[in-house]
């Protein structure tokens, strides 16, 4: 189902392709730096019953924060992403490098 590493880079296109898999979820959205963290603009696609993709238009160099806002109520890292720093209260931001 997932041809790439989350979050993948795709020059070609000029986009940003997010990954996430979740059982049991019913919404998951992206938020990050480059959105102001917003929970309810970057809502991603479910592929199959455990599977999210969001695509997102390419951003400007840089270093972003990100996580996944899952079912209106939990924060989560990118499991997937190795590169994280600590979020200030008692999780992680996952890091997009551009």
């Amino acid at each position: 189902m997932k041809n790439h590493e989350s979050p993948y880079i795709n020059k070609r296109k000029k986009t940003i392709e997010f990954y996430i898999h979740l059982q049991a979820a019913s919404h998951v959205s992206l938020a990050g730096t480059f959105n102001h963290w917003a929970q309810d603009e970057l809502n991603m696609q479910s592929v199959n019953k455990d599977f999210w993709k969001i695509e997102i238009p390419m951003l400007p160099h840089g270093k972003y924060y990100y996580k996944f806002f899952i079912d209106d109520r939990m924060w989560m890292e990118d499991i997937e992403n190795p590169l994280r720093e600590p979020d200030g209260v008692t999780g992680w931001n996952s890091i997009l490098t551009i």
